[in-house]
């Protein structure tokens, strides 16, 4: 069968269009880790008990020194590698992991006080927690900052001057950012302005706050909080506040047992074999 000239070019097109497909879909493609969307919620727990031998457990008779209770934030997450140009945007798990993400919160307390119980506008909370590896598997993690009452305490104000008010959920706006050296920002998500884009709220009182008012490290993370050994291998692991100094192996083999006695002075221990000196 004979092709005419226009239905050659036809033909052609199409198979260098069917080419071009087929190598493209084959080829790899870009792909960088994202963890959102991330969702956000508040709620306020009373601290656990730890049930002992005695009785009297908590003293003065109270479960609490304090008006207020626990601010609990919920941080929902999903780990993921989104893989630009690819058909489908979530893939398979394949198996990859992320070391070394850092989640940044900051959490605005709309009416803060003074030291002398003086309104002074809003109060900045925030911490970070880095985490030691994070599974890029496309499923929801979760994870738990707490506000001590104490904190909640110095912030919120007082009706006569004497009495704290008690604290809800309309009263903090939370910001949560998921961060890594490599990748820079990897999602972030907000809570409390329902009724404005997400973060034109927090950003504007954020320029508001006196330096006075900002309380670095007085949110906890889960590992630092009174839950902080329940269902732990339910959440991503936590690096520990303090980081122990890299292993130095030079140092252990110079402080090995029996360096002493072997007179070995590269160990850089004192104590070779002393020289006998002769009795004058």
């Amino acid at each position: 069968m004979m092709l005419t000239c226009g239905k050659f070019r036809t033909f052609a097109a199409g198979l260098f269009a069917l080419c071009v497909s087929l190598s493209l879909e084959g080829a790899p493609v870009a792909k960088r880790p994202l963890f959102g969307p991330v969702n956000i919620d508040l709620k306020f727990l009373a601290s656990p008990r730890i049930k002992t031998g005695s009785t009297n457990v908590t003293p003065r008779g109270r479960l609490s020194l304090y008006n207020n209770r626990w601010a609990c934030i919920e941080i929902t997450y999903t780990p993921r590698f989104d893989y630009e140009g690819a058909r489908k945007r979530n893939s398979k798990p394949t198996g990859e992991w992320l070391n070394d993400v850092v989640l940044g919160i900051q959490v605005i307390v709309r009416d803060s006080m003074s030291n002398t119980r003086r309104p002074v506008g809003a109060a900045l909370l925030s911490t970070r927690a880095e985490f030691w590896s994070i599974a890029l598997d496309g499923r929801d993690h979760i994870f738990y900052m707490y506000i001590p009452p104490q904190i909640i305490e110095r912030c919120m104000p007082s009706r006569d001057g004497r009495t704290v008010n008690v604290a809800s959920a309309k009263d903090f706006l939370v910001c949560v950012t998921f961060y890594h050296k490599e990748w820079g920002v990897l999602a972030k998500g907000y809570y409390g302005a329902k009724e404005r884009r997400p973060g034109e709220e927090f950003n504007e009182l954020l320029r508001t706050i006196p330096t006075s008012n900002v309380f670095h490290g007085a949110i906890l993370s889960r590992a630092r909080s009174p839950w902080g050994v329940n269902d732990i291998d339910q959440y991503d692991l936590e690096k520990p506040t303090y980081m122990p100094p890299p292993l130095d192996a030079a140092a252990i083999n110079r402080a090995a047992p029996g360096a002493e006695e072997s007179g070995d002075k590269s160990a850089g221990l004192k104590g070779g074999k002393k020289s006998k000196k002769s009795k004058q």
